[in-house]
C-alpha cells in the first residue's frame, strides 16, 4: 500500500504485522519519524533506499518497526525498532559510509525530522541504522551533531 511518493507501507514493518492487522492499521506501526527520515534520505541521496523488501519478494525483514515475537541475530532486546523510531538503509550504489556522510552534510535538515542517533557503522557493515531516541541534555558530546552507539 503506497504511502508516499516512493514508499509503501510494507517496506517499514515486519510482514507478521502486515499480515496481523492488514491495511490500512498497519500505518499505526509507521512513526512520522520513519517516514521523514525515509523520504529526506531518498532525496538527499536522489536513490531509492532500501528498507525492507519482503513484500517484494526480497529477503530484507526487521528494518522497520518490529513486533516482540521477532528478534534478528544480533539484535538489541530493547532496540528502538521495538517502539517505532528506527530504521535500517542501505542503497545499491552508495555503501553505509557514503550514506552516513551525506547525512552528516546535511545534518541539520536530518536533525530537523527528528535523528538523534547513528549505530557504529563497524557493527552495521551493509545499512546505516538511524533512530529518533530522546536524549538527554548533555548526553551528545559538544560539537557533535548524533548520538553515535553501539548496537545494544
Amino acid at each position: 500500500m503506497r504511502i508516499a511518493e516512493n514508499f509503501d507501507a510494507e517496506e517499514f514493518v515486519h510482514p507478521a504485522v502486515f499480515r496481523a492487522v492488514g491495511w490500512p492499521k498497519v500505518q499505526w506501526y509507521i512513526s512520522p519519524f520513519m517516514l521523514s527520515y525515509a523520504l529526506l534520505l531518498r532525496e538527499v541521496l536522489n536513490t531509492p533506499i532500501q528498507i525492507n523488501n519482503w513484500h517484494s519478494g526480497g529477503k530484507l525483514i526487521g528494518r522497520g518497526y518490529r513486533p516482540p515475537s521477532y528478534r534478528p541475530p544480533n539484535g538489541g532486546l530493547f532496540s528502538q525498532h521495538y517502539m517505532s523510531r528506527a530504521i535500517d538503509v542501505s542503497t545499491k550504489i552508495y555503501s553505509p559510509a557514503e550514506i552516513l556522510d551525506a547525512i552528516m552534510k546535511n545534518a541539520a535538515r536530518f536533525k530537523e525530522v527528528g535523528l538523534t542517533t547513528i549505530e557504529n557503522l563497524n557493527f552495521t557493515p551493509t545499512w546505516v541504522h538511524g533512530d529518533c531516541r530522546p536524549i538527554l541534555p548533555g548526553t551528545i558530546q559538544t560539537g557533535q551533531d548524533f548520538y553515535f552507539v553501539n548496537p545494544s
